[in-house]
């Protein structure tokens, strides 16, 4: 019996030691995978944060592509990352920036490497999270150029657009073109906005901070970036120069007498007799044009205000300026030009030959150099990469006042400079920011200018174009949407749409859709088309591609033709890509 106690006993101490060790063991293990839930339960946190800092930065920093990859989108996602806690090599941290598979796709990958205190019993003693973003910006739809000039140039021998850049003064009818600037600031007189969008006498259209002109300067661009306009001042001369206006018509041939040598300052090749011609088909004929049409109504007063890229690519108005200049009105059958107040047909002419500053102009200059001439308003030394803006308004002073009255249309055209090349290979891009004013003018023309750029990235979306008061000629003429000759879209868009007028006078939508004709045309009239707003819907195929890389690749173009008799025709155009402008698509 002793025995038998004493074998249990030892057999008890033996599993004793058992239960010992398997304890350990399984308490180990049991330890190491509450670990391993603790260190999951904490990746999954860290991954959410990794993940949310990809998203931010590549949201923040897709809104400067296509245009600005390395200076502006890859160093604000990198920044944008490191405010929210991932810093590119700091504590086993990686942010790394890409173009995506589109350019205008912007791909931010974080990665962080993480020390496992509990996973390093079970072998995971670090741990590498990774997680990406794909954002995509649709960029605001630049309008009429992708070249450094917007509008005609009269003293170049290269085949014109045939438009000119057009501003209204507010006390203008706005069924004569410009939704913009006319009729306007509210409350304007019912009178003033007699079309469409004016619901209750008050024009829904007007913007107080007129049109915007971007002035895209690439990398590398050594400056200075000199900014010109043609004719920056209204001076009336009539829609047609004379044609249709014989006090315009003898006022300029008045000038047209004068010798080179006869004008103060006067440079260049181009005489006066060529530079002052009356005839509508001058090509120094923009057309600029008086209206009565408000009360007591004044000369528009220009003011012109440059202004640097900021980080707000999609409000211009808030961009810091740089420079400003300013011109009043002028109308040579008035006496509040001339400081004796003499009225007749050598008006222009006198004012011509000043050799004295013409009084309002700031910085101060004299008549001769602002008329049909190009003129720099400003030159920026050292200019930085990114979007300048070029904004011009008929409702402002440089000191802030307001112009009284102001009825009339001022024609131009813009340009950029780098240094002394204004050529068309100059590398810098001028061109209507969302929205621009143009008025065509030549006789029997065919206005064909770039549209805007569609970029691969809108393949199977839909380009919206609006348009306002086309249609002022005396023929009826054709309106034609032109795919890129560099896309694989061919020689026509199809499947075109468009709201034929009379449509919703009150606001939009313009109406109900119909087809338009083949070949994504349709005919336009003064009759039926003006001040009326219209919408045109052209589908972008889903297999669409475009030369990205060539600053003319990947631009629609618009053309509209008037066969026959005069043309005076103030437009209003938008357009832009239906669907986000900037998302997450990865």
């Amino acid at each position: 019996m002793f025995g038998f106690m004493e074998r249990v006993r030892a057999r008890h101490r033996n599993e004793q030691g058992f239960y010992m060790v398997w304890f350990a063991l399984t308490f180990v293990t049991l330890t190491a995978f509450a670990g391993l839930a603790l260190e999951f339960n904490r990746w999954q946190d860290l991954a959410t944060k990794a993940q949310k800092a990809a998203d931010s930065a590549a949201l923040g920093g897709a809104v400067f592509m296509p245009d600005n990859v390395g200076n502006k989108a890859f160093t604000t996602a990198q920044t944008l990352a490191s405010q929210n806690g991932f810093t590119n090599g700091s504590g086993g941290v990686s942010v790394t920036t890409a173009v995506g598979k589109l350019p205008n796709q912007l791909k931010v990958t974080v990665s962080i490497q993480t020390h496992n205190p509990w996973g390093a019993l079970v072998g995971y003693g670090s741990t590498t999270i990774t997680r990406s973003a794909v954002a995509e910006y649709q960029l605001p739809q630049n309008l009429g150029s992708p070249q450094n000039i917007y509008g005609n140039d009269p003293e170049s021998a290269a085949a014109q657009p045939q438009f000119w850049g057009n501003v209204f003064g507010p006390s203008s009818n706005k069924d004569k073109g410009d939704a913009i600037q006319a009729a306007g600031p509210p409350p304007a007189a019912a009178a003033l906005c007699n079309a469409d969008n004016c619901a209750g006498g008050v024009n829904k259209d007007y913007a107080p901070n007129g049109y915007f002109y971007g002035i895209d300067v690439p990398a590398g661009t050594s400056g200075p970036l000199n900014v010109q306009v043609y004719d920056p001042a209204f001076v009336h001369v009539g829609d047609q120069c004379g044609s249709s206006d014989s006090n315009a018509a003898n006022s300029l041939n008045a000038a047209a007498t004068l010798t080179a040598a006869q004008i103060p300052g006067y440079t260049g090749t181009i005489p006066p007799s060529t530079r002052y011609a009356s005839s509508g088909t001058s090509a120094f004929c923009n057309g600029d044009n008086y209206y009565s049409d408000g009360s007591n109504a004044a000369n528009p007063w220009t003011l012109w205000t440059l202004r640097a890229p900021d980080n707000s690519p999609w409000d211009p108005s808030n961009n810091p300026i740089v420079c400003q200049a300013e011109f009043p009105g002028v109308y040579p059958e008035t006496t509040n030009n001339l400081p004796n107040g003499t009225v007749n047909a050598n008006e222009l002419k006198t004012l011509l030959q000043q050799s004295t500053a013409y009084p309002g102009t700031n910085p101060a200059r004299t008549f001769a150099s602002f008329f049909r001439q190009w003129v720099t308003l400003c030159s920026v030394n050292s200019p930085t990469q990114g979007t300048y803006y070029l904004e011009v308004q008929t409702n402002k002073k440089i000191d802030g006042t307001t112009p009284t009255n102001a009825g009339g249309s001022n024609r131009f055209s813009i340009r950029a400079g780098n240094g002394s090349d204004y050529t068309t290979t100059n590398g810098l891009h001028v061109y209507g920011n969302q929205t621009m004013g143009i008025y065509a003018n030549e006789t029997a023309a065919t206005t064909q200018f770039y549209l805007t750029r569609v970029l691969p990235g809108e393949a199977g979306k839909t380009l919206v174009l609006n348009f306002y008061d086309i249609g002022d000629a005396a023929q009826p003429g054709t309106l034609t949407i032109i795919p890129p000759p560099d896309s694989n879209v061919g020689t026509n868009f199809s499947g075109c749409t468009y709201t034929a007028p009379p449509g919703n006078s009150t606001g939009p939508p313009w109406g109900t859709f119909s087809a338009t004709n083949t070949g994504c045309n349709i005919s336009v009239n003064n009759a039926s088309f003006n001040g009326q707003w219209v919408t045109f819907e052209i589908p972008v195929p889903t297999t669409y591609t475009c030369t990205t890389s060539s600053t003319t690749g990947c631009w629609v173009r618009l053309s509209v033709v008037y066969p026959s008799g005069s043309v005076t025709d103030t437009t209003t155009w938008n357009a832009y890509i239906l669907g986000e402008p900037v998302r997450i698509i990865q």
